[in-house]
This record gives C-alpha cells, sequence and structure tokens, in this order.
C-alpha cells in the first residue's frame, strides 16, 4: 500500500513539472495510437458524450470526456500552426 501511495506521489510530481503544452503532447502521444482511439471512443460511448445527462453524476462524467477531447484539440491546433 505504501509503495502504491509512493509511486502515485511520484506521478503527481512529474505531472506537476509539465506545462500545458506537455501535457497536450502527452495526451496526444497516448490518444492518437489505435488502442488511444480505441479507448477514446469507449470513454466517448460511456461517459455521456451522445446522450443527454439527466444527473450530476452524468454531466460530471460528460465533463472529464470533454476534457480529454479540449486538451487533444489544443493539442491539433498547435500542431497546424507550426
Amino acid at each position: 500500500m505504501i509503495d502504491n501511495l509512493k509511486r502515485l506521489n511520484d506521478l503527481d510530481i512529474v505531472l506537476g513539472k509539465m506545462g500545458e503544452w506537455d501535457l497536450n503532447d502527452l495526451y496526444m502521444r497516448v490518444f492518437s495510437t489505435k488502442d488511444g482511439e480505441l479507448v477514446l471512443q469507449d470513454l466517448a460511448n460511456r461517459l455521456n458524450e451522445y446522450i443527454p445527462t439527466s444527473t450530476p453524476f452524468e454531466e460530471g462524467m460528460r465533463s472529464a470526456y470533454v476534457s480529454i477531447v479540449s486538451r487533444l484539440r489544443s493539442a491539433v491546433a498547435v500542431k497546424k500552426e507550426e
């Protein structure tokens, strides 16, 4: 248990050192693979992207998906400008 908490803390330290562009790149690396595309589509299906939400919990799930897609769109916009 302690080892797992230390590992999670180490991950948070790495994430804390990353800027917005670094995070955008990370998301692009993960979600631009074939497996990443499948995971993203699964999230869209499971997190209410295509259906109206009726509870705050469902809207929170949808918001998580929208946050991921927004970061991916930001990363793509930067790449197009370059």
